[in-house]
């Protein structure tokens, strides 16, 4: 019998990989758990993305689902418990957008630090060189890294030519990994209070919701530029408003928001020292197709009983089951 996989994204640019399995594809949007269960009737397969929360409800009521493939790192949005309990395998994909990510972070914070966004503004409106777009260096600050698995790593050593020191704080990192980079292993509060950016580098769980909060403000120098772009709910975000608007820090790099999209009136729009972008960090068309292509190759291998390397499995108890 062919399978039936539902995808809640567009798979044009892999459509190749399931030529061999019955594929439906529906606009990607967020829908109640109702309208999930109707989508995934009779369906093997589900390909997802982060903007619905996949949950019991939904696998209970979906009894020929096998698999659910999320292209990308964050987990947050699955229900893993469960879908290990509904005999449901997710396969994902960590670290793969890590380049693209960390080669964002590196152009994010020298336009931010140079202002060439507002420098761009002042000319277009007539104006001309002046102090006020001089910028600073980075040469000899020092960055601290939250996080140093894959993107952290490769952010760290994109910014290593630069001149810059590392401060890392993360409790379960090897000494060896860090002395890679460069690096010094120490505590969030001593990395925040000693670094001149802070790049946040983790996934969101009840451990890192709200790591970065308004104690966290008040530890930072007032110069230091906080960059996420890692999960929004990772960082307080009416205490980092509050922060910007009262120049407790220099400044904000900001991909990720406690909800996507953030609502128009969403207050961090009216930070003059906040850098803001639509979620775009890990997006660049060739991380995205090796993610499409990965997720859908794993997802036919796990349709078809094969192995599947175990870095994508998030749930690899289920094949113990």
């Amino acid at each position: 019998m062919t399978e039936q996989i539902v995808s809640l994204r567009s798979v044009e640019r892999i459509a190749d990989a399931f030529e061999d399995v019955d594929l439906t594809v529906v606009p990607k949007q967020q829908y109640t758990d109702d309208e999930l269960i109707a989508h995934a009737e009779g369906a093997s397969g589900l390909f997802v993305h982060s903007e619905n929360q996949y949950t019991s409800a939904l696998f209970e009521a979906s009894p020929d689902l096998r698999v659910i493939g999320r292209p990308g790192s964050g987990l947050d949005n699955i229900d893993l418990d469960a879908a290990t309990a509904n005999d449901i395998a997710v396969v994902f994909t960590p670290g793969m957008n890590a380049i693209a990510v960390a080669e964002f972070v590196v152009g994010r914070v020298i336009s931010h630090i140079r202002e060439f966004e507002a420098a761009a503004n002042h000319v277009q409106e007539g104006g001309w060189r002046s102090p006020d777009w001089w910028g600073t260096e980075l040469r000899e600050k020092t960055v601290g890294v939250v996080g140093l698995g894959a993107a952290g790593y490769e952010t760290a050593k994109r910014l290593e030519p630069f001149g810059v020191d590392f401060l890392v704080a993360d409790p379960y990192v090897d000494q060896s990994r860090v002395d890679e980079i460069g690096g010094r292993l120490v505590d969030r509060e001593d990395l925040l209070a000693e670094s001149d950016f802070v790049s946040l580098h983790v996934r969101l769980t009840e451990e890192t919701t709200h790591m970065i909060d308004a104690a966290a403000f008040d530890r930072m120098k007032e110069s230091a530029v906080l960059i996420n772009t890692a999960r929004g709910r990772v960082v307080d975000h009416d205490a980092l408003v509050e922060a910007l608007k009262n120049d407790r820090i220099g400044g904000a790099v900001i991909d990720v928001y406690p909800s996507e999209p953030p609502e128009p009136t969403d207050p961090i729009f009216d930070c003059e020292n906040a850098s803001v972008t639509p979620h775009l960090a890990g997006a660049t068309v060739e991380t995205r197709t090796r993610m499409l292509r990965t997720t859908a190759e794993n997802m036919l291998a796990v349709l078809g009983g094969r192995d599947v390397d175990p870095q994508f499995v998030a749930n690899p108890a289920i094949f113990d089951q």
